[in-house]
């Protein structure tokens, strides 16, 4: 692909986009270049931006945008692998080495054999085992967990064998081409320099959308949010359904490398929790922040004993495996398409129906979900509604979810300085539930805790609704067991309930 006029357009800064370059030099990017690259190869648009931010850090410098957009797509087109590229790229290792990739890259430590070796694996070219250093390993530990993107080297030397193999491929060199160090200070001193409002529409157009769009409502906004939520906050479950093309995804493909997205649904348990296994490897519930399983309508819980895993797990941040106790921080996200607006009337009983016949009227499993994103609100992703301003990169905020404010868990009970629920309303995961989604939006919005009253009602209140939708379902299903449908609080100060209710 040329980079042309036609692919991108001369930014006219607004406010917001000159806050942000002043307030965050370095960290934001314009989120059309990304469009600009994104689709000509693998490599996810946490990587792009990277990339992008490296050639293009002036934003408002037409050739010098133009001049870096073309260094990225080369480099794209040179160094990032297709999938059936394997042999021709080890062919060239060996006939021309060293090899120069970009490519997400993981670590293991084969510890049968007698010294230890690390392999690595490069996951878009499809070749493992090549040999790489102790230092480079102990140098970006995030090669063993998640892995990471790098620009790296491989080399060709036929003389290490194993027994009677050869494993002649071995990194020369490697540098991540992800941001390596975050500050939670530097980034709170940035966040006090803009209003709530402000604040929430950079984060918006960080996820690609321009919230000055009339689709992008306050309330769609919040819920834009909400999806980020399983990245900032720990074992915290939600369901979305909703219509196709609504961007349920994009926060386990593109947002971050933290996330993982199941195609399908499909899992094995010991890919997901821990394998059976000399010595036991532990899934994916410890190698990311959020696992996300999409299209769940289509996959299978028939087995009752994997379902008691899934929600061992949902409501304690661990299961029990023979004799091994595994636990994890991963937040399970459950997507799926339905077909149909539940305000122009249901064509099933609740709105779990939807789901596999082995869960889909199990209360119990249901009880888990911190909260059920309503899907059919948000907004189709029509052009128009893309953005080609500023908004932070990719991977800054990544890491600094993962790093930084994930860790921060004291956030839930903040309302509780203006704010009481009445005696017996909310059960025990009621309230852990919408202090979740309370401590997940306030990360993203307020990430200092600091806030006002009537900001922390309008988090509160959503928080509520979207555990009351899962409790309006179990009522459908169990009217004796669930008999509430409305939630309420009240104020300190004046003691005014507020009463939250919804149709669906």
């Amino acid at each position: 692909m040329t980079i042309t006029s036609r692919t991108y357009k001369t930014l006219a800064p607004d406010a917001l986009d000159t806050k942000l370059f002043a307030a965050f030099p370095g960290l934001v990017m314009r989120k059309d270049l990304t469009q600009a690259i994104r689709g000509t190869s693998k490599a996810p648009s946490y990587v792009i931006e990277f990339m992008l931010g490296k050639y293009c850090a002036n934003l408002f410098d037409d050739d010098e945008v133009r001049e870096g957009l073309q260094i990225v797509q080369q480099e794209v087109a040179d160094y990032i692998p297709r999938g059936d590229e394997t042999e021709v790229i080890k062919s060239s290792i060996r006939e021309r080495p060293p090899r120069r990739l970009i490519d997400l890259v993981k670590v293991e430590l084969d510890e049968k054999i007698d010294t230890g070796v690390y392999w690595a694996a490069l996951i878009t070219a499809n070749i493992d085992h090549i040999r790489i250093s102790s230092d480079i390993v102990t140098r970006y530990d995030r090669l063993l967990m998640a892995g990471a993107w790098c620009n790296l080297r491989i080399d060709y030397d036929d003389t290490f064998k194993i027994g009677k193999r050869t494993f002649p491929f071995v990194v020369q060199r490697l540098e991540p081409v992800q941001v390596g160090h975050v500050s939670l200070q530097e980034y709170l001193a940035g966040r006090a320099r803009f209003s709530r409002d402000e604040w929430i529409d950079g984060l918006i157009r960080t996820m690609g959308y321009e919230p000055s769009h009339p689709a992008l409502t306050e309330r769609v906004k919040l819920l834009y949010l909400t999806r980020m939520i399983p990245l900032v906050e720990s074992n915290y479950h939600l369901i979305e359904l909703g219509p196709r093309q609504t961007g349920k995804s994009f926060c386990f493909t593109e947002f971050s490398p933290y996330g993982t997205l199941l195609a399908g649904g499909a899992v094995s348990v010991p890919k997901l929790f821990v394998s059976n296994t000399n010595p036991p490897r532990i899934g994916l519930i410890a190698q990311r922040d959020v696992v996300g399983f999409d299209e769940v309508a289509g996959s299978a819980f028939d087995a009752e004993h994997d379902k008691n895993l899934y929600k061992s797990y949902m409501e304690n941040g661990q299961i029990n495996r023979g004799t091994i106790t595994v636990p994890g921080e991963a937040s399970f996200v459950f997507n799926g398409n339905i077909n149909f607006d539940p305000h122009q009337g249901m064509p099933a009983e609740h709105l779990f129906k939807p789901l596999p016949a082995g869960i889909a009227d199990d209360t119990a499993f249901h009880d888990r979900w911190s909260a059920y994103l309503p899907g059919w609100e948000m907004p189709k992703l029509l052009p128009e509604l893309i953005t080609n301003h500023v908004g932070f990169i990719l991977d800054y905020t990544s890491e600094l979810f993962h790093r930084e404010l994930r860790r921060i868990g004291h956030y839930g009970s903040l309302w509780e300085q203006w704010f009481a629920a009445p005696s017996g309303e909310w059960s025990a995961r009621d309230k852990r539930s919408i202090n979740k989604t309370f401590s997940g939006l306030t990360k993203l919005i307020f990430p200092s805790g600091a806030m006002r009253k009537d900001d922390a009602r309008i988090l509160l209140r959503l928080a509520i609704e979207l555990r009351l939708r899962v409790r309006l379902q179990m009522h459908k299903m169990s009217p004796q067991e669930f008999p509430l449908t409305t939630f309420s609080f009240y104020d300190k100060e004046t003691a005014n309930q507020d009463v939250v209710q919804i149709e669906v």
